[in-house]
């Protein structure tokens, strides 16, 4: 089996993420997720682990906490989703010495995981497995086989019911809460909550970012419940910004055990600090002994999360960030605000056919002097032309081209050098500009974090 032909095996099962289908994914358990695991050897139990939820941030904090990890002698694994360029992106194991780009899982270690699964898969096609489900499996068991012993996992949609909700943590890290997916988890951010708090389990630690009070009550219940201890943000971790500009944070960091003192990280907006503060936070739950502050001080300034709030050019600037829900909108509108006052902005914007277009126009369109609306080749993009008639309430200037590079190469050429052109509205959308962005002739402003990917017959 080639990389080309495991890629195609798995897009014979359902991919919630390509088609939206909330009746469908309200009905989703647990149990076919837990027979697969146990198929495979239960794998997810022979690795400790830290589970990360949330709405916005939880890469981030995912990000943040293997960068750190890799600094110690352990073995690490990451998991994420959804890829930005690239599939493989989503599992990886970090060994030390650490080079750019060495990490992910490689095209034949997974065209061969793919083919040795293959009969498990097919013996329970009935269950119906989904796409989300057996690559989570998949990262379990290449984090087996490469003897990782600390694993980075981030949920990927809700949390009770995901699938990498089969491990028993040691940590749980939950990020913001706000609305978004009301259609599968709730149609308020209590419920939400709820939702997302079903990673507690007994005997684990959890940390908590700031959130809203009826959040707030939520986790506090499910807590007590589960009788184990949560540490929060604005209590127990708190961080105090000394500079943010294009080049990221430096910040300080007061942790469970330790003060650090002027860390560097290469991340923009504000909000990164809280996400620090709780990848710091956990990286200290995991140990009773300590946490060297080396790990963080050495760890944190050589994180990367591409596509949030990255800065791929200087002239003009160009921000990309996948905000698709208001929370994460308001995110990028306050730094955008804060790093380039008085900047005309321009989007190149295109946007999920679920999310909530009015209230992404309210907060980007309503700051743009002019928004080009396209869309990105994922089956749920919005068309453009929609797009723009309702953008057209917030922005004065709107218009459409459907091919975002075509897009994308007329307004880096149009928009004035001392202006600000932002891509947003999809992940999906900037993982395909950040890959066009590497043959075009336009210079990356961090090379190394858009270099192409190895000519293995894997490339995006």
């Amino acid at each position: 089996m080639t990389y080309q032909d495991a890629v195609a095996y798995l897009d014979s099962f359902v991919n919630y993420e390509r088609t939206h289908q909330p009746d469908a994914m309200r009905q989703v358990t647990l149990e076919p997720m837990r027979r697969l695991c146990a198929r495979l050897g239960n794998p997810q139990r022979r690795f400790r682990s830290i589970l990360v939820t949330g709405t916005n941030g939880k890469g981030s904090i995912c990000a943040m906490l293997y960068s750190m990890l890799r600094e110690t002698s352990l073995r690490v694994g990451l998991y994420t989703s959804p890829h930005l360029e690239h599939l493989r992106e989503r599992i990886r194991v970090g060994d030390r010495p650490r080079e750019h780009g060495d990490d992910w899982i490689r095209a034949d270690e997974f065209a061969s995981l793919v083919e040795r699964l293959q009969p498990v898969l097919e013996d329970m096609r009935h269950a119906p497995l989904t796409y989300f489900e057996i690559v989570t499996a998949l990262a379990f068991a290449y984090f087996k086989e490469r003897q990782v012993e600390i694993a980075v996992l981030e949920v990927g949609l809700g949390g009770r019911l995901d699938a990498t909700n089969v491990v028993d943590q040691a940590v749980s890290v939950i990020a913001p809460i706000a609305l978004d997916h009301a259609d599968v988890l709730g149609p308020d951010p209590a419920s939400i909550a709820r939702e997302k708090a079903g990673i507690i389990k007994p005997r684990q630690i959890v940390i908590t970012a700031a959130q809203e009070p009826q959040v707030e009550d939520v986790l506090r219940q499910v807590c007590e419940a589960q009788r184990v201890p949560r540490f929060a943000w604005g209590q127990d971790l708190t961080a105090a910004i000394h500079r943010h500009d294009a080049e990221g944070l430096e910040a300080s960091i007061t942790g469970l055990r330790g003060i650090y003192e002027s860390l560097t990280i290469p991340l923009i907006g504000r909000h990164q600090a809280q996400n620090a503060a709780l990848a710091v936070g956990a990286l200290e739950a995991l140990s009773t002994t300590g946490t060297p502050h080396a790990f963080v001080e050495q760890g944190l300034p050589r994180v990367e999360w591409p596509g949030r709030l990255e800065i791929v050019s200087d002239s003009p600037v160009v921000v990309m960030d996948g905000a698709h829900n208001p929370h994460a909108a308001q995110a990028l509108r306050d730094t955008l605000l804060e790093l380039w006052p008085g900047r005309a902005i321009h989007l190149l914007i295109g946007i999920s056919a679920d999310k909530p277009v009015d209230d992404l126009g309210n907060l980007l369109g309503s700051l743009a002097v002019s928004a080009t609306c396209t869309r990105s080749r994922h089956p749920r993009a919005l068309e453009p032309t929609e797009l723009a008639r309702r953008l057209a309430l917030w922005c004065p200037d709107v218009h459409v081209m459907s091919d975002p590079v075509d897009a994308y190469t007329y307004l880096i050429n149009a928009v004035p050098k001392e202006d600000v052109l932002v891509v947003t509205g999809s992940l999906f959308l900037v993982g395909e500009l950040r890959a066009a962005i590497r043959h075009s002739h336009v210079r990356p402003r961090r090379a190394p974090q858009l270099e192409a990917v190895v000519a293995d017959g894997s490339a995006a």
